[in-house]
C-alpha cells in the first residue's frame, strides 16, 4: 500500500511539509512546493497519480491534482540516506532555507489525499468580490438618477406636507393634551 508523504512523516514525528523537504532534499523529489514531481531516485520508491473531477468546460468546478504515494521502503532509505551522509545536502536553490519557506509556500489545509489547495479558493473569493464590487457600482451608477427623481419628486414634497401639518397645529393643542 502507497503512503503520503503526511503518513511517512508521522512515522518519525514530522508533518508532512517537513517530510517533503527532507525528501527533496536527499533527492527524491525535484520541483518546488505544490508542483513536486518524482526523481529517478523517487520513482524506485513512488507513484505519481493525477486526478481530475468536475466540468472541464467550468474553472470552478474543475479540479486537477496529483497525488505522490511512497512505498513501503522508502523510509528505510531515507532514514538510510540520513545517517550515511557525511554532512545534510544543501537546501535547494529555489529556496534556500527550505525548512521555512515550504512550510510557508505549501498552502495550510492542503491533504495528503492532494485536495485542492486554499490559495486557488482565497483567489476565487476575491475575484468574487471584486465582480460583486464592480456590478454594484454599475447598479448604482444606473440606478442613481432614478433614485434622485424618487427622492425629489416623492420623499422631499412628503416631507414638506408633514412639516406643514405640524407647524400648523395650535401651542393651545399640545396645553390640552398634557
Amino acid at each position: 500500500m502507497g503512503k503520503s508523504a503526511t503518513v511517512l512523516g508521522r512515522e518519525i514525528g514530522k508533518t508532512g511539509r517537513e517530510m517533503n523537504v527532507l525528501l527533496h532534499r536527499y533527492g527524491y523529489l525535484a520541483g518546488e512546493p505544490g508542483a513536486y514531481s518524482l526523481t529517478d531516485k523517487g520513482e524506485k520508491y513512488g507513484t505519481q497519480e493525477d486526478h481530475y473531477r468536475g466540468n472541464v468546460r467550468s474553472l470552478h468546478y474543475y479540479r486537477q491534482w496529483t497525488t505522490t504515494t511512497w512505498s513501503d521502503e522508502t523510509l528505510a532509505a531515507l532514514l538510510n540516506d540520513m545517517t550515511n551522509a557525511p554532512t545534510p545536502p544543501e537546501p535547494a536553490n529555489s529556496f534556500p532555507d527550505d525548512d521555512l519557506t515550504v512550510a510557508e509556500a505549501e498552502p495550510v489545509g492542503v491533504t495528503d489525499r492532494g485536495a485542492s489547495s486554499t490559495g486557488t479558493r482565497a483567489d476565487l473569493r476575491m475575484v468574487a468580490i471584486a465582480a460583486a464590487l464592480l456590478v454594484g457600482a454599475k447598479a448604482a451608477q444606473v440606478a442613481a438618477p432614478h433614485a434622485q427623481r424618487w427622492w425629489s419628486g416623492t420623499v422631499v414634497p412628503a416631507t414638506s406636507r408633514v412639516l406643514k401639518r405640524l407647524k400648523r397645529q395650535d401651542p393651545s393643542d399640545n396645553d390640552a393634551e398634557t
